[in-house]
């Protein structure tokens, strides 16, 4: 179990885009439309969520960087700036399709949490400036999100600011409290380098959470979006609109700010990326099967995008940004 679990972590993005195209496949000849998959993503979220915060050590926030300039830069993007580039995208290229233009939104509004320290390891970046970033982020995601999401998205979907955030906070204070009283419980009980080798299966637990949204929310829409191949296209055309856009402001206000690579890359890095977990759950349980469709597309996208970011680009944006290395 162990071997598989570690298997699906290091490649999600296969298995998303399997299970992607299975739900299509079988939602076209077996009619999921009428089925209530709420219960299900209720079940999904906590899967998704309480191991990828039981692994999140927020305590260490506390001994971290304390890199305002970058910390402060960071999250004006990833709320910000990025919220005003799915806002454009929103209107232009998606308008012809609310719910697909209202994911746009939620793509924007909610941005990356744990992964943000996952990639920032794997680009050698600043990590304790990522993980400061990180947990950060994830608190205010209660507070500023569903005011976002009205101001952006209300023209495209009707709902209620308050409970979108009492949902927000139940998703995300719920799992991170038992997350952190298990993580307490198995360092007292087994050590804290038994918690650290454990640690490494709780991504491939979430994301069987994942996979699970994933197909029931696709197959529920299967029939709609195989009728209407354009919707692909514009998923993918929006995401890598988005994806572009945010990179190349994130990159030249690294430069204007002076930022070396390893904390640019932070930004660039904090800037683009967006969650997939938080953003599946919110969708799958308080707005339309197509939105969560378009959702549920993103991670093939964003894992592909950003594993080109750091291994394609990274070298040349290295380069433009000089290095403390150097």
């Amino acid at each position: 179990m162990r071997k598989f679990l570690m298997h699906i972590k290091q490649r999600l993005y296969l298995y998303v885009l399997i299970d992607f195209l299975l739900a299509l496949l079988i939602g076209y000849f077996v009619d999921f439309r009428r089925m209530n998959i709420r219960p299900i993503s209720v079940l999904a979220v906590f899967i998704m969520l309480y191991p990828m915060l039981t692994g999140m050590v927020i305590e260490k926030v506390k001994k971290a960087g304390r890199n305002f300039k970058l910390i402060f830069t960071t999250l004006f993007f990833a709320y910000i700036v990025a919220s005003l580039t799915a806002f454009v995208i929103s209107r232009t290229i998606l308008k012809s399709f609310p719910d697909i233009a209202f994911a746009m939104v939620m793509v924007g509004a909610i941005p990356c949490s744990n992964m943000l320290i996952g990639w920032s390891g794997i680009a050698d970046a600043s990590v304790e400036d990522a993980l400061v970033i990180a947990v950060v982020g994830l608190i205010l995601i209660p507070i500023l999100s569903p005011i976002i999401l009205k101001i952006s998205g209300g023209v495209f979907v009707s709902f209620s600011v308050k409970l979108l955030a009492v949902l927000l906070l139940s998703y995300i204070a719920i799992p991170l409290i038992l997350g952190m009283l298990t993580r307490h419980w198995i360092i007292k009980k087994k050590g804290m380098a038994y918690f650290m080798e454990i640690k490494k299966v709780f991504p491939g637990i979430s994301a069987i959470g994942i996979l699970i949204i994933v197909f029931f929310s696709v197959a529920k829409v299967s029939r709609f979006v195989i009728g209407k191949p354009i919707v692909f296209g514009l998923v993918l055309l929006g995401l890598v609109a988005y994806y572009l856009i945010q990179t190349t402001l994130a990159v030249l206000t690294a430069k204007l700010l002076k930022l070396p690579y390893e904390e640019g890359m932070i930004l660039i890095l904090g800037a683009t990326a967006s969650s997939q977990a938080i953003s599946l759950s919110v969708a799958a349980t308080m707005f339309s099967p197509l939105t969560v469709f378009a959702l549920s597309f993103k991670p093939i996208i964003q894992v592909a995008y950003i594993m080109v970011l750091i291994y394609g680009l990274g070298p040349a944006i290295r380069r433009f940004l000089g290095s403390v290395q150097d």
